[in-house]
């Protein structure tokens, strides 16, 4: 059963989602970030390659010819997902293939929009029976 991994109030999404990319990849997983549009995974994208010189990951976005070949990409639509280890949702939907991975991992943020559209999904997956833990990076 997929493990969730809530954090909530994050203020620097960017930079959690560095920080625990960096750790997965240092475990040698697989992610796929999940975001909204091909625009935003082309920001995001940026940012992760923001990183230090010893702290460098690769990224690629998912309709690059050699995503299959990198640990991280990032998918705006279903059918661009090619592993199933670690998914971090970027969408203020539920992502309805979430149960085929491993963890997934939901990033709130402060505003009141993204706190009601977060408490949706995690009573989603709470109604149906996943072990939730939540991080509050208040």
């Amino acid at each position: 059963m997929t493990k969730i991994r809530f954090y909530t109030d994050v203020t620097d999404q960017v930079a959690l989602m560095q920080h625990l990319v960096s750790q997965a990849v240092s475990r040698q997983r697989q992610v796929t970030i999940y975001v909204p549009d091909r625009q935003g995974a082309l920001q995001l994208s940026e940012g992760l390659w923001q990183q230090e010189a010893d702290s460098f990951f690769p990224n690629t976005l998912a309709d690059a010819e050699h995503a299959a070949l990198t640990p991280v990409q990032l998918a705006w639509l279903p059918e661009q997902i090619r592993q199933d280890d670690l998914l971090f949702n970027c969408q203020a939907s539920l992502p309805k293939f979430f149960s085929r991975f491993r963890h997934l991992f939901e990033l709130i943020g402060p505003d009141e929009q993204e706190k009601a559209a977060g408490r949706q999904r995690w009573a989603f997956y709470r109604d149906r029976g996943y072990e939730i833990q939540h991080v509050n990076k208040q």
